[in-house]
Parts: structure tokens; C-alpha cells; sequence
């Protein structure tokens, strides 16, 4: 345990280098900036719109907008003013309002999404108003007739385990890109790390002094931990964020909690740690097996597809479908369905336990034959490794 410890703190000492601790107070940085940045641009921006006035029987007032604080107003005579408007960029949207017996309007915008929809929806509600009140004035209709036929029917919507479906969805795309994510990158790091070492005689030292498991091991724990210190570093930055003002941390929670319950974010946070391990093995021993860096990345392709197919398998075949009831219980595979399948109902306890079980096993295993083909791997010389030379790594 003494070595382990020891040759960890070796290799994460690469992790606090100079350099890389620019790189985290950059992150840091970066973030409080971004928060501030959609904080004052971001949604929060003055809408100019331009409003013709053409109909002289329904007339907008100058102050219907008052209710909308984030829309500038710019009445104008004529269209070609305001599509010169438009143009210079002075305004986003123009509405007309047209119509002698009936209500029209147009709308002139540049956004293939439409027009403003605040705007729109005041204008629409106020031009229906104008129009009503003109028709009981013609026709002499009573306001209690009209009143009772402009009310709305009540409608009841129960929507079972919304939020759960949501949490689902968002994780569903989320949670396999993560998982993925992680093992590409810092797997790379990892066999590139091991190759480099082995091809520059750094390996042959270690060797003389610790096994070639620890090494291994501690190897991965620290690529673990050159994956987290860029997360910590994004949490300081929400941090200072919160502390000058920027975000509020308490509102974010609260709406978090509002989709993911704790027993949700538990979940994934075990299962992002599970997964990770379940593959990270078989990277080091890919790049102990290489004899270069440019032989690696034929060395890694097998480990590559490996990660490839529980991630595409993932996102294409139906969470709650029968193929997936079987695919959940396979070790490799229940890292990217798992969450979602409890989220959405699909699993119960005793198949997580289950599951999550096969995955630590898994990972085990993965340990011992990663290890057994790291320390082989390392006195391999040849340019590419054949099945053969693979079975013989595996037997010694």
C-alpha cells in the first residue's frame, strides 16, 4: 500500500506542474466569465420592433407594451422606413397592423423561428379585444352571452412521473457522452503516457523498484485525477460566480432538484466512476503493448470499438424494449442505461444491485487480465501484436 501511495503521488505530481495549474485557474476564469457573459447579454437584451400603424379602426396604443420591459418600441409611418430599419439592424422584428372590419396583421422578420412571440401574442390579444368589442357594438350581443362563450374549458393534464421523464431524456443524451467521453480522453492520456515511457526506457527503472500492477494502478488513478481537477477547477469557478454576484448557486440547485432527486444524482455519479473503471484497464495495457506511438493507435482500435458499441447501443435501442432488458445486465453495457432505466421505471432495485455488481466484477477482472498483459506487454517488441503473442501474454 506504501508503494501504491508513493508511486500515485509520482505521476500526479505531473498534475500540478506549473502549466497545468494555469490551465485550471483558466477553466476557473473561463467559466466566471461565460456565467457573466449570459448573465448580461444573454436573454437579457432589449427587443427593438417596429409597429406600423395602418388600420385607423384597430389603433395599438403607444403604451400596450408596458408589460414587456425588455422590448423598445419604435413606431413608424410607412414600410420601406421600417424595412430600411431592418436592415441597418435597428430593428429585429415589424408588425402591421392592417384590417378595415376584421383585425390583420403582419409580420416582417429576418428570423427563420418568426417574429418576437411576446410581441405577437400582446398584439394578437389586443386586436381580438378591439374586434369583440366592435361586433357587440354592431350587433347589440349582451356581455354576459359574450363572456360565457369566450370562456375557456377547463382542462385537467396529469402527466405520470413527468419529471422522472425528463431527467431520463436529459441523461439519456447526457450520461452515455460523459461516460464515453471520459474514457476516450483520458484513455488516450493513458496509453500514450505508458507507450512514451516504455519507448523512452523510463518503464525499465519503475520496473526495478515496483511491480508492474502498481504501476498500472497508479497510473490510471492519476489520469482519474487529471480528469477531475478540471472539474473542480469549473466548481471554483461557479463558486467566485456566486460569491461576486453573477449566478445564484441556491436557484440552480433548486431547479436541479426539481428534475434530479438525490438518489438520481447519486446513481450516475456511481455509475460514471464504474464505467470508467470498467475500461480504463485495457488502455494502459494497449499502450504496454505498443512498441511506439505510432503503432498505438492500431493497438488501441480494439479498445476503442469496445467503448464505441455500448455508446451508440445506448442512444439506438429502446431503454424499456426487451433487447435492453437483457443488454442491461451485460457488465460493459450498464454504465450508459442504467440511470435512465430507473428514472424512467424500467428497473427495479434488485436490477441495479445486480447489475451494478456485474459491472464491479467486470472491472476486477478487466484489473487482473490488463495487469497480466501490462506486465508482458512491456518486454513486447514487435511491431504489431498478433492473437498469438495476445495468448501468450495471457498465459505467463
Amino acid at each position: 500500500m506504501k508503494k501504491l501511495g508513493i508511486t500515485c503521488w509520482f505521476y500526479a505530481k505531473d498534475h500540478f506542474k506549473p502549466k497545468a495549474l494555469i490551465w485550471l485557474a483558466v477553466y476557473a476564469v473561463a467559466v466566471v466569465g461565460i456565467s457573466w457573459a449570459i448573465m448580461t447579454f444573454g436573454g437579457g437584451s432589449t427587443a427593438q420592433v417596429a409597429i406600423i400603424q395602418e388600420s385607423t379602426t384597430f389603433v395599438v396604443d403607444t403604451n400596450v407594451l408596458n408589460d414587456l420591459p425588455d422590448v423598445d418600441l419604435h413606431f413608424v409611418n410607412t414600410v420601406s422606413e421600417a424595412r430600411q430599419l431592418l436592415e441597418d439592424g435597428e430593428v429585429e422584428d415589424i408588425f402591421v397592423i392592417q384590417g378595415t372590419t376584421r383585425p390583420e396583421m403582419t409580420v416582417i422578420t429576418e428570423n427563420a423561428l418568426g417574429g418576437n412571440m411576446a410581441v405577437q401574442h400582446v398584439l394578437y390579444q389586443l386586436l381580438t379585444g378591439k374586434h369583440l368589442e366592435m361586433m357587440m357594438f354592431e350587433h347589440n350581443l349582451p356581455t354576459e352571452i359574450v363572456m360565457e362563450l369566450l370562456a375557456p374549458i377547463e382542462v385537467t393534464m396529469e402527466l405520470g412521473d413527468f419529471d422522472d421523464f425528463i431527467a431520463a431524456e436529459i441523461i439519456n443524451q447526457v450520461a452515455p457522452m460523459l461516460i464515453w467521453i471520459l474514457i476516450m480522453m483520458s484513455g488516450q492520456m493513458l496509453a500514450n503516457s505508458v507507450v512514451s515511457e516504455k519507448t523512452s526506457r523510463v518503464m525499465e527503472v519503475m520496473l526495478g523498484k515496483v511491480h508492474p500492477t502498481i504501476t498500472m494502478v497508479s497510473k490510471v488513478l492519476s489520469s482519474l485525477l487529471g480528469v477531475l481537477l478540471p472539474i473542480v477547477a469549473m466548481a471554483v469557478g461557479v463558486v467566485v460566480a456566486h460569491i461576486a454576484g453573477i449566478i445564484d448557486v441556491a436557484i440552480v440547485l433548486e431547479f436541479t432538484n426539481e428534475i434530479f432527486s438525490l438518489e438520481a444524482i447519486l446513481l450516475t455519479l456511481i455509475v460514471l466512476v464504474l464505467g470508467y473503471f470498467c475500461f480504463i484497464f485495457l488502455y494502459a495495457a494497449a499502450g504496454a503493448m505498443a512498441n511506439s506511438v505510432e503503432s498505438l493507435q492500431s493497438t488501441l482500435a480494439p479498445v476503442t470499438y469496445l467503448t464505441m458499441i455500448p455508446y451508440f447501443a445506448a442512444m439506438l435501442i429502446p431503454t424499456g424494449g426487451t433487447l435492453m432488458n437483457i443488454l442491461v445486465y451485460v457488465p460493459f453495457m450498464t454504465p450508459f442505461v442504467i440511470v435512465q432505466r430507473h428514472l424512467l421505471g424500467y428497473s427495479s432495485m434488485l436490477e441495479i444491485v445486480i447489475s451494478l455488481s456485474g459491472v464491479v466484477v467486470f472491472s476486477i477482472l478487466m484489473l487482473i487480465v490488463s495487469a497480466r498483459l501490462y506486465m508482458n506487454g512491456i518486454s513486447h517488441n514487435s511491431e504489431k501484436v498478433s492473437l498469438k503473442d495476445l495468448k501468450k501474454m495471457l498465459q505467463k
